[in-house]
């Protein structure tokens, strides 16, 4: 199941990954229902984090968050060997993937 989550403001200074009720079903069947994940964001190996269910969101740091280019406004998430795939990549411009 791959899921596209747009990136906002908030989300990109203090560094999380935030998922809305639009997307929460989505994002719960694919995270089944566990505390921890394992991720990678953009290809570099987070390890494992947290998942805060409460309020919708994983910490991915706000560093990492922040050296995103400006342009890419949505993240691309997909579970692939049991990992947390989470993508940036510019809504406009798909071919980025």
């Amino acid at each position: 199941m791959n899921i596209n989550i747009a990136i906002t403001k908030g989300a990109r200074q203090f560094g999380y990954l935030i998922w809305n009720n639009k997307n929460g079903i989505e994002i719960e069947k694919l995270l089944e229902g566990l505390k921890r994940i394992h991720i990678k964001f953009n290809d570099f190996d987070l390890g494992e984090k947290n998942i805060d269910s409460k309020y919708h969101r994983i910490s991915l740091g706000y560093k990492l968050t922040r050296a995103m280019p400006k342009e890419h406004n949505m993240y691309f998430i997909y579970m692939e060997n049991g990992i947390l795939e989470v993508k940036s990549y510019n809504g406009n411009n798909r071919e980025e993937l």
